[in-house]
């Protein structure tokens, strides 16, 4: 099989730091594969609440569901690792975006991994897809 690689944008619109809990490691002693994707979702939590949003999960009347994401695992990450995880919005579409994540480890001096996640905005009332709301685009294109 061949080896996906994410390739990372230029620039990052976010970043935010992260320190590995216990919860976050499994029995061989490093942080488990299943805590990578929670802890970028956490990231994308704080990138929303930064741009001004008082509730993370809907805002201007939509919310955010993932229908893809691929993680490339790079190194290890052990309990109480410092992280940076920084986040792009990249690829905004009329419905859609994508978020890339990178995780750096900043106690070991080492990349752990890079993520990128396909969201749809989502309108819970009406149980539809619908448009990237208009104060989201001008928001991001007040940071861009």
């Amino acid at each position: 099989m061949s080896r996906k690689i994410i390739e990372l944008p230029s620039d990052f619109h976010f970043s935010t730091d992260y320190s590995v809990l216990f919860t976050d490691i499994n029995s061989a002693n490093h942080m488990g594969a299943d805590r990578v994707l929670p802890i970028a979702l956490e990231a994308q939590m704080r990138f929303i609440k930064r741009l001004g949003y008082d509730d993370t999960i809907v805002f201007e009347g939509a919310g955010l569901i993932m229908v893809h994401s691929e993680i490339q695992y790079i190194s290890e990450t052990h309990y109480a690792d410092q992280l940076t995880v920084e986040l792009a919005v990249v690829n905004m579409a009329a419905k859609n975006l994508d978020f890339v994540y990178r995780i750096y480890n900043n106690s070991r001096q080492q990349e752990t991994a890079r993520l990128k996640v396909n969201m749809l905005f989502f309108d819970y009332s009406t149980q539809s897809v619908t448009q990237v709301p208009a104060g989201f685009k001008a928001r991001m294109a007040s940071i861009v």
